[in-house]
């Protein structure tokens, strides 16, 4: 559940309530439990549960061997002058789900489908594992390449329970 209140947001599960008190098992937004914490009912504005967010959450929690395992990092490039655009064909050739973050703060997670001097297309999908349609960008707007982090190993997993059985 997720709950607004003037004071922030919190997530988490309902340990007990009444008309006055609410007692909350925290979450963070990695589904890492934090703590109890008891929430006055009238200063809730808001409760949000069972959204594509909470679920989401929930996903992490019980998936943490995979979304929290060691980052793997992008074999064969240490012997090379690193660059984006190396990490981008690297990203292409291996099929690696990367996130780009642009210098105009618009992030974006997927896969290299294609790749120019200038340009590359990206088949986006989204941080719930959904398809996103494809985006042309040229290279030299992206700030930074993201090759394996917590949203990028959800959304891998994700993708990977979402294949019929018998297809890679």
């Amino acid at each position: 559940m997720s709950l607004q209140t003037g004071g922030g947001t919190y997530l988490g599960y309902v340990l007990s309530q009444n008309p006055e008190l609410l007692l909350l098992r925290t979450v963070t937004r990695q589904g890492l439990l934090t703590g109890v914490r008891t929430l006055e009912l009238s200063t809730v504005l808001q409760a949000h549960f069972d959204d594509r967010y909470m679920r989401l959450i929930e996903f992490k929690e019980h998936n943490p061997e995979v979304v929290y395992a060691l980052p793997a990092a992008p074999e064969g490039l240490e012997q090379q002058y690193l660059t984006v655009p190396a990490l981008l064909q690297r990203a292409q050739e291996v099929r690696q789900l990367i996130q780009l973050e642009t210098h105009s703060d618009h992030d974006l997670y997927g896969f290299v489908s294609r790749l120019t001097e200038d340009e590359l297309m990206l088949e986006v999908y989204t941080q719930y594992g959904e398809p996103d349609g494809h985006t042309v960008l040229e290279v030299d707007s992206i700030r930074s390449v993201i090759w394996s982090d917590e949203d990028t190993r959800t959304i891998e997993l994700l993708l990977r329970q979402q294949k019929p059985e018998g297809k890679n």
